[in-house]
């Protein structure tokens, strides 16, 4: 149930039907209007019959580009950092953390795409829109995750995201305390792994 909490927080997108450039261009064009935030999440897992798995709780700080801090809370804590080029994800729990360059990551990770401005990285994916709910849906079937949808409140702030796994289940992602000027430490997008802990590094 953890792995799931965990990849669910990696994760963020939901269904599509065709391609639309003008919907990408929208999306991408709301996302880069918006440089900086951080926000509180609670997020609530379902199995492929809609059956809630379990809940989740965190905080989120995003600057574009390419870095992000992804801190699950409860019920278990983890861990996810991108300082731009390398991505971490970190379980305390067993002491261990996973280092993947930022280009492998996208593949199981579409919330890079949140972060990022390289259009590289969006040719796998279509894009629809239907009011402010953007849905990306990955052309790639073998991917972990099928779809990602995020929508906006009036303000142009991001108000949810909704990922669906490949395999049918999915999480949901409610944001608040959505802050587009937050005081940053200077080393939420930096990971030292603690003295002790099992590194699995994967940018080889």
């Amino acid at each position: 149930m953890k792995k799931a909490v965990l990849m669910g927080s990696l994760l963020l997108l939901a269904s599509g039907q065709s391609w639309a450039a003008g919907a990408a261009d929208q999306l991408k064009q709301k996302l880069a209007e918006v440089k900086l935030f951080s926000a509180h999440f609670e997020q609530t897992v379902f199995d492929v019959k809609g059956q809630e798995l379990q809940k989740a709780a965190g905080e989120l700080v995003v600057s574009r580009p390419n870095r992000f801090n992804w801190h699950t809370t409860s019920p278990d804590e983890s861990l996810i950092v991108s300082d731009g080029k390398d991505v971490w994800l970190w379980d305390p729990f067993v002491e261990q953390a996973t280092a993947m360059t930022l280009k492998d990551a996208v593949v199981n990770t579409p919330f890079i795409l949140i972060s990022g401005t390289d259009d590289r990285f969006w040719k796998n994916y279509d894009v629809t829109r239907q009011g402010d709910v953007f849905t990306v849906s990955s052309r790639n079937q073998s991917e972990l995750i099928a779809s990602f949808r995020v929508t906006f409140d009036r303000q142009n702030n991001i108000s949810r995201f909704d990922v669906k796994e490949a395999q049918g289940q999915w999480s949901e992602f409610h944001l608040s305390n959505f802050n587009r000027q937050p005081a940053l430490k200077g080393n939420e997008f930096t990971f030292t792994l603690p003295k002790g802990a099992e590194l699995d590094d994967q940018r080889r």
